[in-house]
């Protein structure tokens, strides 16, 4: 008697993170668009060229200034035939933002769950220079609580990184574990933010070997916000 091959797909059964890299590329940000590219390049290709990380972390990429952009969708690493690339102009809106977020987590989650992934839950990574333009001012705040209520089990752990011109505030507000602002103001952004990509791939890369989420202790240039609560 032979024994029964498994005819389950490759990573059926596995833990697996959804991440969400969600850049500001508000019209400030424009001179650091060949930078932010560049950076996100660099995740990617992190991720293609090591299996361990890319069979754990799920990732996605979004956007936002006036409105939100899926930059890249929750996808197999393998299967992309090229990045696109971010463009920086328009206001710091972050209600919308929030609100695709939770959609895309939503989608995301389901999805990966079909497939037999045992989903962690997802954690967003939040990179901003400015504080925030909805208007009427504050009302993000009931698109943040929707993003936050204890009833949707998959609500998010957010970690945000601020420079330049980004609101104290708005990152403690946003963040749940651990939010992070660019302590010197004469550091230029985009060393701010080459600081800020780095932490966030290399917590990425330190999840994936524990196979759990690992939030960066410090952040090189960065203080730490302490947070108005911890879920």
């Amino acid at each position: 008697m032979t024994e029964a091959q498994d005819t389950r797909p490759p990573g059926f059964g596995a833990k697996g993170l959804p991440a969400y890299v969600v850049l500001d590329t508000s019209g400030s940000m424009a001179k650091y668009e060949p930078l932010l590219n560049a950076t996100l390049l660099k995740i990617y290709d992190t991720l293609y060229t090591s299996p361990l990380l890319s069979e754990f972390i799920h990732l996605s990429v979004i956007s936002f200034n006036t409105q939100p952009h899926v930059v890249t969708e929750m996808t197999d690493i393998e299967l992309m035939e090229s990045l696109p690339t971010v463009t920086c102009e328009g206001l710091t809106n972050i209600g919308p933002m929030l609100r695709l977020l939770r959609t895309r987590i939503t989608e995301d989650v389901e999805q990966l769950s079909a497939k037999g992934v045992k989903v962690l839950r997802p954690v967003v990574f939040l990179l901003t220079d400015g504080a925030p333009t909805d208007a009427p001012a504050g009302i993000w705040h009931q698109d943040l609580e929707t993003l936050r209520d204890p009833a949707w089990k998959p609500r998010p752990h957010v970690i945000t990184y601020g420079f330049g011109a980004a609101s104290e505030s708005m990152l403690r507000s946003l963040a749940t574990v651990a939010a992070y602002l660019a302590q010197d103001e004469a550091q230029s952004t985009g060393e701010a933010l080459s600081e800020a990509m780095s932490s966030l791939l290399n917590s990425l890369v330190a999840s994936a070997r524990v196979q759990q989420l690992q939030v960066p202790e410090e952040v090189k240039g960065y203080r730490s916000v302490p947070l108005d609560f911890v879920d």
